[in-house]
């Protein structure tokens, strides 16, 4: 059978096989890359150049390893500053609690927050937060004296006194329960029970999920959730290829300092000397020795009439420019300014007050998203232990803002403040005793007026229940022979009314003797001695001259 091309026969054109995939890779597997390319330049994801072989893969994650974690920890004050800084400003500037209590309960918002700081709450939730940062999860147990930790929270049944603390435990001290949580709500899909695992208080015991107060470090998506058995990644595992090129740029830098001044000998014949060997060698390392201790001691450098001797410095330029570069992506990394993450002043026009801004602003979202949640429990909690009662409807709270003010903020605050408060009082809108009040929580941010007592506020509440004046009828003839003046023809002005009430709280007070405002009623304003009487009411009739006054005065 022929098997060549027939004769007169055209020859075909050899067609190329069809191809799926325009591009492979080394192992022949298809690629589908979108994007910018250029075939003649080698530009693009999909040529060969150095750029298209760099790749996000999946290796050995930092969070599992709970040793180098540690010794990161221990070791490094970068790591140390990483984790603290976060966790000890969520907790730093405080709470202000806002609750509707009656006048008998007034101080109850400083006793929870006195009892709140007494059982170490802010310290324990500081500690929760950090390791949860360095181990990707932590949780807070709530001690309650008397109670089952297995057994769900029954806050209504805490007994007064019985709560002790927080418990703090990492991911590592605790094993989470194969039972989901099936209640509709945040926490749908995570364990319903946690086993204490660790050698020290509670071993072995079953917590349910009530109980303690959950802190993730960086929430992962679902399936590396589950691949982490629940928990989060260590906030170290995102900035470690970072940290590692800033402390190897420390490093290196420092190993520079030994070779930053060189010294250069010269030696003629020193390959055959070298060669030789015997006493030839020794008589030039005697020589360097020599060298050696005439310059440490002399400053002299001894050399042979043909040999010569140089230095030779090394510039440090663009080292610092390099180191601070690689702290600006550890800053990006961590969400923490240089400013506070390194202690580090602000260069050029710069004050670092928007970077404090912005920082301060994801704190106050950290707060709100991992600490409201705990503290809505805890101050339940407390309440219960504290009183025995629940909180009162409408019961709220509020992180302070960490960015203080400087003096002449609180200043002018505190001038600002005090003129809307005069100005509300002087329109009747408030009070005195709740104008007292306000100028004295406004003492938390200025400290101005903080030394407004309670005993301030209970005088101008006082002041306030004095008698209201009566109208004047009868009484003094405005001049001789004429009718004694009705009250709508005796018109007073706003300051002799004032002044008028300002007498009557004297004498409320115990700051004035009844008869002598009598007196200066009839002798400031064209009243009778009846109707100065009637004004006062029985307002001062108890009033005496205290024993030691009387005393002084003889």
């Amino acid at each position: 059978m022929a098997t060549g091309r027939a004769a007169g026969a055209k020859p075909q054109p050899r067609l190329r096989q069809a191809t799926a995939h325009p591009f492979q890779d080394a192992r022949g597997r298809a690629s589908w890359k979108d994007g910018f390319q250029n075939f003649s330049a080698r530009l693009g994801l999909v040529q060969e150049n150095m750029l298209a072989q760099s790749a996000y893969v999946q290796g050995q994650y930092l969070s599992r390893d709970q040793r180098q974690l540690e010794d990161m920890y221990r070791t490094s004050w970068l790591v140390g500053r990483m984790v603290n800084v976060v966790a000890e400003d969520m907790v730093r500037g405080g709470i202000d609690i806002r609750a509707q209590w009656g006048a008998e309960d007034a101080g109850k918002a400083d006793e929870l927050l006195r009892e709140h700081r007494r059982t170490g709450c802010p310290g324990r939730l500081s500690d929760a937060v950090k390791w949860a940062r360095l181990y990707g999860g932590a949780l807070a147990v709530l001690l309650i004296d008397g109670d089952d930790l297995a057994e769900p929270l029954d806050v209504d049944g805490i007994a007064r006194g019985s709560f002790r603390g927080l418990y703090v435990l990492d991911r590592w001290q605790v094993t989470p329960g194969t039972e989901m949580i099936e209640d509709i709500g945040p926490m749908l899909g995570y364990p319903a029970y946690y086993t204490i695992n660790s050698r020290g208080g509670l071993s072995g015991q079953l917590v349910h999920h009530s109980r303690a107060l959950r802190f993730v470090g960086v929430e992962l998506p679902y399936q590396q959730r589950l691949s982490e058995n629940y928990w989060g990644a260590s906030v170290v595992e995102q900035a470690y290829d970072r940290m590692l090129a800033y402390d190897s740029a420390t490093q290196g830098s420092a190993n520079l300092l030994y070779k930053s001044f060189l010294r250069v000998i010269s030696v003629e014949g020193l390959r055959a000397i070298l060669a030789q060997g015997g006493k030839a060698e020794q008589a030039l390392m005697r020589q360097f020795e020599m060298i050696r201790r005439m310059q440490s001691n002399e400053g002299i450098t001894l050399l042979d009439r043909n040999d010569s001797f140089t230095t030779a410095g090394f510039t440090f330029a663009g080292i610092y420019d390099a180191m601070l570069a690689f702290a600006e992506q550890i800053a990006g990394a961590t969400g923490i300014p240089l400013v506070r993450l390194l202690g580090q002043s602000p260069k050029g026009f710069s004050t670092g007050e928007s970077d404090l801004r912005t920082y301060y602003d994801t704190i106050a979202t950290l707060q709100d998203d991992d600490l409201r949640p705990a503290l809505d429990v805890i101050f339940a909690v407390l309440a219960r232990s504290l009183w025995g009662e629940p909180l009162p409807e409408g019961f709220s709270f509020e992180f302070e803002n960490l960015l203080q003010p400087s003096e002449m903020d609180k200043a002018q605050i505190a001038t600002a403040d005090a003129q809307a408060v005069a100005a509300l009082t002087q329109g009747g809108i408030i009070a005195p005793a709740q104008a007292l009040a306000a100028l004295r929580d406004g003492a938390r941010l200025t400290g101005r007026f903080a030394n407004i007592s309670d005993a301030d506020i209970d005088a101008a509440q006082k002041a306030e229940q004095a008698p209201e004046i009566p109208e004047l009828g009868g009484g003094m003839p405005t001049h001789e022979g004429a009718d004694t003046p009705t009250p709508q023809e005796i018109s007073l002005n706003g300051a002799q009314v004032t002044s008028m009430v300002q007498i009557v709280s004297q004498v409320a007070a115990g700051l004035l003797p009844r008869s002598s405002a009598v007196q200066m009623l009839l002798a400031a304003f064209p009243l009778t001695e009846e109707q100065a009487e009637k004004i006062m009411g029985d307002v001062g009739k108890g009033f005496s001259i205290p024993p030691e006054q009387a005393g002084e005065q003889m």
